[in-house]
Formats: C-alpha cells, structure tokens, sequence
C-alpha cells in the first residue's frame, strides 16, 4: 500500500516544482522572450519558503530536504543576476563603441515581438535582412530555454557576430551569401553560418 504524503512532504514537492518553474522564467527572461513572469514564480517560492520556515520537522530527511531546496534556489538567483549583469554589460561595451544605438530595453522588446518560423535561412544583407537574423535567434533562445539551459548573449551581440562573419565573407567573395541556421548536436544547441551562391 502506499503511504499517504504527509503535509511537509506535500510543501516540500510545491517548492521544488516552483523552484523548478522559477529557473525556466530566469532562462525565459535571459533569453528576451514573450509573456515571462518572473515577479510571479518568484512569489510563489518564497511563500513556500516562508510556511516550511514555520513548520517542525518530525524528519532530519525533510529538514535536510528542505535546505537543500533552500540552496538550490539561492544559486539559481544568484546565477540569475550574474548572468543578467553580463548580458548588460556586454551591451553597454557595444553601444560605447557606437556598434548599437538601441537601448537595450528596446532590443529586448524587439526580440520578444518577433516570432519563431525558420531554422536555417540566407542573408544578402545585414541590415535589410534583419528579420530573418531575429528569427534565427529566437529558435535558438527558445531551443536552449526548452533544455533549461542559459542564453549568456543577448541579440544585438549575436547580430554583431554574423555582420563581423558576414563582412569578412564579402571582402573575399563580393557575390557571396550567407547561411546562417540552428543546429543541435551532441545535445548542445548551436548557430553555424556558411558561405552559399545561392538561396536553398
């Protein structure tokens, strides 16, 4: 027969499940996408976290449970802010250099409005190619939030990687194309471009 859960059991599962859920909006946020909620997961935990406060643990394995769970959210909110402090930094570098002129509050609104379509597409021009530049960047973001993994670069560093790659490319061949498409390999999510003469 199965034993029924007691009430700290029940909490403890809650708070892992949120914690959980929590990690996904950090990734969601991070990786510029539509409809997070941060505010709102992250509510959730600490009302968990403030009734298991308050509760006698008959069992050292709860208690232990419990601060286990405690830690792992710590770290998560911690990397969170790590991550997020790198993201706009690395933006503010850009935008000193004159390499960006958006805020980034902009580009990250920006990047949320564009919908995912294609995994692979071919660029003849940065600038009036942009949107499919967007699309691109939004299938990865969204492939690596669904693996619960981190987005360390935000969109306007990732477009000013491919113009870098992009002009190299011309100043070889003046005709050329580039392909730019999402990939997943050995379970890792990755961006390749290549040099194409026509559209696939």
């Amino acid at each position: 027969m199965i034993e029924e859960k007691d009430n700290v059991t029940i909490l403890l599962d809650n708070l892992e499940r949120e914690i959980k859920r929590l990690r996904i909006e950090y990734n969601r946020e991070l990786a510029h996408m539509s409809d997070v909620n941060i505010e709102f997961a992250e509510q959730k935990v600490k009302e968990l976290i403030k009734m298991l406060r308050k509760v006698t643990f008959k069992k050292y394995s709860q208690k232990f449970r419990f601060e286990n769970l405690l830690a792992r959210y710590n770290v998560q909110r911690i990397n969170y802010n790590r991550l997020l402090d790198v993201q706009e930094k690395k933006y503010e570098e850009m935008r000193q250099k004159g390499l960006i002129t958006v805020p980034l509050s902009e580009a990250k609104g920006e990047n949320k409005k564009s919908s995912s379509v294609d995994e692979k597409v071919v660029i003849r021009d940065i600038i009036s190619e942009e949107e499919k530049l967007k699309r691109i960047y939004n299938d990865y973001t969204r492939k690596l939030s669904e693996r619960n993994q981190n987005v360390k670069v935000p969109y306007e560093v990732f477009k000013k990687k491919i113009y870098d790659r992009f002009q190299h490319v011309k100043q070889k061949h003046k005709q050329a194309k580039l392909q730019v498409r999402m990939v997943e390999e050995n379970n890792r999510v990755k961006i390749k471009t290549k040099v194409v003469k026509d559209e696939e």
